[in-house]
C-alpha cells in the first residue's frame, strides 16, 4: 500500500547576497509530487528567503565565502508561539576565493543562528529567514596548525606520509594539509565529519575543529598519476607548478571528490557521495558524457573506527545545452531520508546567474533508492585496474540505485 510522506515544511532557500540588486526568488505555482518504490514525497514550494550581504565578515575579519553545505543541531531548534522557528546551523564554506588559483585560506566552519517564519505561498518581502554568524571555528591539526585551501603540491611533495593512525594525506607546498571542504555532518557529541575533494577523504574533527581521524576510501577513489598517489586538482597557487599530467589516470576527477555527505536518521551510517564518476569509470580520457556512474559509500560509525559496509552506483542525469551538447549533471548535495533513500541535488556545471552561460539548464532534487542496488564494497571494482563502467558502460553484474523518473524531480 502506498503511504505518502509529506515534508512538514516546504523547501527553504537561503540566498547569499551579492553587491548588486537581485531579482526576487519566485515560488512555484503548485505542489510537485515524486515517488519511488511506493514512497511519495511532496515539495510544496518556497516558503522563506534570507540574504547575507556579500561584505559580511567572520570573527577573523575574512569574508564568508560560499555555502557548500549545511547541517544542524536538532536539540537547538524551537518553535515559537507565532509559528516561527529558531535554531543553530553549521555551515561549511568551500576553499575560499580562487583568483587566481587557490590561496592559503584557513579551512573553517561557521556556526549560524537561524530564525525562520514560514510564508506559505511566498512573500514579496522575502525576509522570512534571519541568518547571523554566531561563531567561526578554524580546522586544525592536533598541534594547532591550520589546514589550508591551497591545492595539493604537484608530485611527491603533495603527499604527507602516513603517520600513526592517519593515512597519507594531501599536502600543500607550504607544508600544511590541504582541504577542499564540501559536505558536513554533525554528531550529537558535537564532532563533525567533513567531506573533502582533494583526497577524496572524510575527516573527523572535534567540536573545537581539531583533527581526530581520517577515512581513506577504497583505492578506486584515490587519484593517481604515474603510478603514485597524487592529490593535486590542477588549481595551483600563483607561481606553483601544475601536476603532470593535468588529470589523474584513475581515481576521482579533479574537483570531483566527496561533494555530498549525509547521516542516516538513526545516526548509525555515514554516506559519502562522489560528485561524478571516477576517471577509470568515465570513458577514454574522462569524457564528460560518460561520467554519470558515480559511487556512494556507506560507513558504519557505531564504533570508534568507521567500517565500510556498502558501496553503490548512482547514475546521474544528463542535460542539453542551448547548442545541443549533452552534459552529465554532477551532484552537489545529498540528504538521507532513511537508510536506503536519498534526496540528491543534481545540476549542470557553470551555468546560471553571473556565469558565462547565464541560463541554467538543469537544477533538480532527485530521489534515489539503494534497496535493490548491488553492494560492491570489497569487490574487484575497488581496484582501479577493474573499472565498473569501462568506456562509461556499466558492468552487467551491477544493478545501480533506483531513481525516480528524471522529469519528476523537484526543480530548484
Amino acid at each position: 500500500m502506498h503511504s505518502p510522506i509529506r515534508f512538514v515544511h516546504r523547501f527553504l532557500t537561503a540566498v547569499v547576497a551579492v553587491p548588486f540588486p537581485l531579482p526576487p526568488v519566485s515560488a512555484q505555482p503548485a505542489p510537485v509530487t515524486a515517488g519511488i518504490n511506493g514512497q511519495y514525497f511532496i515539495n510544496n514550494g518556497l516558503v522563506g528567503v534570507g540574504r547575507i550581504p556579500a561584505a559580511s565578515r567572520d570573527k577573523f575579519g575574512e569574508t564568508l565565502g560560499s555555502f557548500s553545505a549545511l547541517t544542524h543541531d536538532a536539540s537547538s531548534w524551537r518553535r515559537g508561539a507565532n509559528g516561527s522557528y529558531s535554531g543553530t546551523f553549521y555551515m561549511q564554506p568551500d576553499r575560499g576565493y580562487n583568483n587566481p588559483g587557490t590561496t592559503n585560506w584557513r579551512a573553517r566552519f561557521f556556526t549560524l543562528a537561524f530564525s525562520f517564519t514560514p510564508a506559505p505561498g511566498g512573500s514579496p518581502t522575502q525576509n522570512q529567514v534571519g541568518i547571523t554568524v554566531a561563531d567561526t571555528t578554524l580546522l586544525t591539526e592536533g598541534n594547532g596548525t591550520p589546514f589550508t585551501a591551497l591545492d595539493t603540491a604537484a608530485g611527491a611533495a603533495g603527499v604527507r606520509a602516513a603517520a600513526g593512525s592517519l593515512p597519507a594525506l594531501p599536502q600543500a607546498f607550504n607544508g600544511r594539509l590541504s582541504l577542499d571542504a564540501e559536505g558536513i555532518v554533525r554528531l550529537p557529541d558535537g564532532t563533525l565529519f567533513i567531506g573533502d575533494e582533494y583526497g577524496p577523504y572524510v575527516y573527523r574533527f572535534s567540536a573545537a575543529g581539531v583533527l581526530q581521524s581520517v577515512i581513506r576510501p577504497p583505492a578506486a577513489f584515490i587519484p593517481r598519476r604515474t603510478g603514485a598517489d597524487s592529490f593535486a586538482s590542477n588549481n595551483p597557487a600563483p607561481g606553483q607548478p601544475a601536476p603532470t599530467p593535468l588529470d589523474p589516470a584513475s581515481g576521482r576527477q579533479n574537483n570531483q571528490g566527496f561533494e555530498g555527505l549525509t547521516l542516516s536518521p538513526d545516526g548509525q551510517t555515514l554516506f559519502a557521495l562522489l560528485q561524478s564518476a571516477t576517471r577509470q569509470d568515465g570513458g577514454t580520457g574522462g569524457a564528460s558524457l560518460s561520467r554519470f556512474n558515480t559511487r556512494l559509500l556507506a560507513y558504519d560509525i557505531t564504533s570508534a573506527t568507521p567500517m565500510l559496509k556498502g558501496e553503490y552506483v548512482l547514475q546521474l542525469p544528463t542535460t542539453r545545452t542551448a547548442a545541443g551538447a549533452t552534459l552529465v549533471c554532477a551532484q552537489s548535495e545529498i540528504l538521507a531520508i532513511n537508510s536506503t533513500q536519498f534526496l540528491v541535488l543534481a545540476r549542470d556545471a557553470g551555468f546560471g546567474h553571473t556565469y558565462p552561460i547565464p541560463t541554467a539548464t538543469y537544477r533538480k532534487i532527485l530521489i534515489y533508492d539503494i534497496s535493490g542496488a548491488t553492494n560492491i564494497a570489497g569487490a574487484k571494482f575497488d581496484d582501479p585496474a577493474n573499472p565498473l563502467a569501462p568506456a562509461g558502460v556499466l558492468d552487467a553484474s551491477i544493478t545501480p540505485a533506483g531513481r525516480m523518473h528524471k522529469e519528476s524531480g523537484f526543480n530548484v
